[in-house]
């Protein structure tokens, strides 16, 4: 805009120094009419410059603006995609490490044939604890494997 009515400005400043008329009394050459020549040049050459400044900021300007907006869709975008990769990941390696403990346990125990090994506590039992575990582990593992694959692939496409 402020190039715009920059340009305006000038125009009217050349368009008085182009229609004004030198008397014949001056010199022609290296006198007043050299001035006026030397201000008409400049302004033709201020509104060239006014008129390419104007040029730039409808091009360049607005498209760099439509990308800055563009940008900023995707990052709200990527933003609401990160609920999806919340996983339990750690809690489910937790939940297998105890698992896992438990059965050292009821397998001590079970050697040293204390009586302990009945119920809840008979390796047995505890092994397949250890087994659901593992799998509920490789599970989200796997359900994290895929979500990333599938948002690394519309990332790509978009």
């Amino acid at each position: 805009m402020s190039y715009e009515t920059r340009a305006k400005a000038i125009m009217k400043v050349s368009n008085v120094v182009s229609n004004t008329q030198m008397p014949t009394a001056f010199i022609s050459d290296g006198g007043l009419s050299d001035a006026t020549r030397i201000l008409g040049d400049y302004h033709k050459h201020a509104m060239n410059e006014a008129n390419k400044a104007k040029d730039i900021e409808q091009d360049v300007i607005q498209a760099l603006n439509g990308l800055r907006a563009d940008l900023g869709a995707k990052i709200k975008e990527i933003k609401n995609l990160s609920g999806d990769f919340k996983n339990s990941v750690e809690k489910e390696k937790e939940g297998t490490k105890r698992a896992i403990n438990a059965y050292e346990e009821s397998l001590q125990h079970y050697e040293h044939a204390d009586g302990l090994d009945k119920g809840r506590s008979d390796p047995f039992i505890v092994r397949l604890n250890v087994d659901r575990m593992v799998e509920r582990q490789i599970d989200e593992e796997n359900y994290l494997h895929r979500v990333s694959h599938v948002f690394i692939f519309f990332w790509c496409l978009g």
